[in-house]
């Protein structure tokens, strides 16, 4: 008896395994995405693509900034060098000849040429993480928009290369959220396991306390550097699936708007927290696109509402206060769910295995069961 009290106390004081808060993500996407797909319609599945595509971009931000605490406006640019690497390769070679002789004559699949972005974005997050990662605070998001504004001027005048302002397309398209759903999986799956090593521990204290950090040996540039290049990598992967979702693109749909979007959606969902990347990605997609539609007028019946031009970005803006106003830390609060979760679901673990463990035993000639 005295081992199954052991047995009892010790369900009763289960911790989450680490893999709750991946397996509770996992679960999340794929049931948003395939709940959207069933309701069918070129309408989801565009919504969806995009939705998959920001996440990808946000949780590569998150990697970054929420691990570090140090600021980023710099990385839409990755998502530019990504889209423009998988373009690179994704253009027809009869194309590539007549109007854009500086691109490489090489074609690859749309799953190679992704990976290539991510690549290509990493190397270049790589370089420019030399320098930043050793800046803090307000000079480090100064740099990192400086970084951003020269990939703008580059896109936009390299026009053998990234067509100048008039920008790129051809490229054939080939994101749809079957094929995205894979990539946003696997960006959740990377940034989990970058934050479950000792280099990410380590920088998280640096986020937390710099100073002591310092002086227990803790190296804050190495650490920080690794986080960015991994960051920018992700990034990447972000950039070269928008590369073909859209097929056309120029420089300024990689600046401003991008950058303040993304940011949005981390911030709104818990920049501290993988779970705060995905939440806020979801759901500032699916407020943008029902806003979208509200921009752009509906029927209901015999009820006629005409469009609204910038009620889009203005609902955008009242939504990102509301949350901010009433939850400074984003909706997670900067926690993961995989805790939350394990924590709803012990009740019933904890019932099924005290049911499961009933034995009967003799007590003065009865047989009680415990």
């Amino acid at each position: 008896m005295s081992a199954l009290l052991h047995r009892l106390r010790g369900a009763a004081t289960d911790a989450p395994r680490p893999g709750w808060t991946l397996g509770v993500l996992v679960v999340l996407v794929v049931a948003v995405t395939l709940g959207g797909q069933a309701l069918g319609g070129a309408e989801f599945d565009r919504a969806l693509s995009t939705m998959l595509v920001y996440l990808v971009a946000v949780v590569g931000l998150h990697t970054f900034i929420g691990n570090s605490g140090v600021f980023s406006f710099g990385h839409v640019g990755f998502i530019a060098v990504g889209a423009y690497t998988t373009a690179a390769f994704r253009i027809p070679e009869g194309t590539k000849e007549a109007v854009f002789p500086g691109l490489p004559h090489t074609t690859l699949s749309p799953d190679a040429a992704t990976l290539a972005g991510g690549i290509g974005a990493g190397i270049a997050g790589l370089v420019v993480a030399m320098v930043v990662s050793r800046l803090d605070g307000l000079a480090a998001a100064l740099a990192t928009f400086a970084f951003l504004s020269i990939v703008f001027v580059v896109a936009s005048n390299l026009k053998t290369v990234t067509g100048g302002q008039t920008g790129l397309f051809g490229v054939p398209l080939s994101t749809t959220p079957g094929a995205a759903l894979p990539w946003a999986l696997f960006a959740i799956a990377v940034a989990w396991a970058f934050g479950e090593t000792r280099a990410c521990l380590r920088l998280r204290a640096t986020r937390e306390d710099e100073v002591a950090a310092r002086s227990l040996g803790i190296g804050v540039w190495r650490h920080r550097v690794l986080a960015f290049t991994v960051s920018a990598f992700l990034c990447g992967i972000a950039g070269g699936l928008l590369a073909q979702y859209l097929g056309t693109f120029n420089p300024q749909g990689f600046y401003l708007d991008l950058t303040l979007l993304t940011i949005a959606m981390l911030v709104v969902g818990g920049s501290r927290s993988i779970s705060g990347a995905v939440v806020g990605s979801i759901f500032l997609a699916l407020v943008r696109e029902w806003l979208r539609h509200l921009e752009e007028g509906f029927s209901f019946g015999p009820l006629s509402v005409g469009g609204h031009p910038g009620l889009q970005n203005l609902g955008m803006s009242i939504a990102l206060l509301a949350v901010l106003l009433m939850i400074p830390t984003g909706l997670t609060k900067g926690r993961e769910l995989g805790p939350l979760v394990a924590a709803l679901l012990a009740p019933r673990r904890r019932r099924s295995r005290a049911t499961t463990s009933r034995v009967a035993v003799p007590v003065n000639d009865e047989r009680v069961t415990l």
